[in-house]
């Protein structure tokens, strides 16, 4: 997932995500709000769950730089997380890859001491690639195949810094057009051969959909990846009340179990897969689109906060106060989250994110 600080400090403006809706009839459109009018909510039956979580399953988690994420390091020192992946470069709005260095970005943002702390608690690391609209990463990836510089400088950032590989999270998915998407395979063939000759590793990460109709929203196809050079697919099951408007789960239970079905489907397996968990919460007027994303931290200090109860749907933590509506994870709804994907074969997660949120339970 992306996220762009606004001007106010601690918020942050969500771009268009990977998550799609079980009851759209329409595709996404490349807005930072993809519908105008709240759709029918999809309710989600109950399914069994496992009551303890499979502590064999590889956690991954992300860090992104600057507020509100900023406590993303005493939680990697203190929680069970093998694999971490800083966001430590990104397309900006010309097209151009951007080293996001800590003096430049903030918090979390790249540095030689930042990264030596990372290696430390961490058995892998991947260096996030973020792009946050099809037309920019479609300028990027027509200049990265032309002259394979940007290609180059990635393979030698790994190298040089003795990490694991890249993650390329390019979203804006509803953005994406044949020629980009053709360009985009091309990049992860060629960047996926580099690494693999220097023993470093790939990973890209890709909206989630769990049927034919929500597939064909998009040009992205998962089995067009099965035989590429790419390590793990990342599906981002989060984001769902950016489809269904506000007043819904942020991940329904019944929905991730969907997702990775069809995943796994289509990839002949599990293998690859990793499926993206979020952690955090949001805040949005009833009966409206926008909402704005909330860490733990921000959301706990909100009016109504202990009037929360627990969504049946999700397992998530919601209230109403003064005309807004609350979706917040705590550590039973991270966990029931993981338990529904591990109950399916999946054996790698990651949670979106570190700094300012809870953890799975104990």
């Amino acid at each position: 997932m992306i996220k762009i600080p606004s001007g106010e400090e601690g918020v942050v403006i969500p771009i268009v995500e990977s998550t799609t809706s079980p009851t759209t009839t329409t595709p996404p459109v490349a807005e930072k709000v993809k519908n105008t009018a709240v759709p029918e909510k999809k309710v989600s039956a109950v399914i069994p769950i496992p009551a303890t979580i499979n502590k064999n399953t590889e956690v991954a988690a992300w860090l992104y730089p600057g507020s509100p994420a900023c406590g993303a390091k005493s939680e990697y020192i203190s929680r069970k997380v093998s694999v971490l992946k800083p966001e430590y470069f990104m397309i900006n709005g010309d097209g151009e890859l951007i080293l996001l260095t800590e003096e430049d970005a903030g918090c979390n943002g790249y540095s030689k001491e930042n990264v030596a702390h990372i290696k430390k608690y961490s058995s892998e690391q991947y260096v996030t690639v973020a792009s946050s609209y099809g037309e920019t990463m479609g300028i990027f990836l027509e200049q990265a195949l032309g002259n394979k510089e940007s290609i180059n400088t990635l393979v030698k950032f790994v190298k040089d810094n003795g990490m694991t590989g890249i993650e390329l999270d390019f979203e804006d998915f509803g953005g994406w057009n044949s020629e980009s998407y053709k360009n985009f395979k091309l990049f992860v063939t060629e960047l996926g051969t580099e690494l693999h000759k220097s023993g470093k590793k790939l990973m890209i990460d890709g909206p989630a959909t769990s049927n034919l109709t929500e597939q064909n929203w998009f040009v992205w196809r998962y089995s067009d990846f099965k035989n590429l050079p790419v390590d793990t697919i990342v599906v981002m099951a989060y984001d769902y009340q950016f489809d269904q408007g506000v007043g819904v789960p942020v991940s329904p239970l019944i929905w991730i179990k969907e997702v990775t079905q069809w995943t796994q489907a289509q990839l002949g397996g599990s293998k690859k897969i990793s499926i993206g968990l979020p952690s955090y919460g949001y805040k949005g007027h009833v009966g409206g689109n926008r909402t704005k994303l909330l860490t733990y931290a921000e959301i706990k200090n909100e009016p109504g906060f202990t009037s929360a109860t627990r969504n049946e749907e999700s397992h998530e933590m919601t209230w109403e106060s003064d005309g807004y509506v609350y979706f917040y994870q705590d550590e039973q709804s991270l966990s029931k989250k993981r338990s529904v994907v591990e109950a399916l074969g999946i054996t790698s997660i990651s949670v979106w994110h570190l700094g300012g949120n809870l953890w799975f339970t104990k």
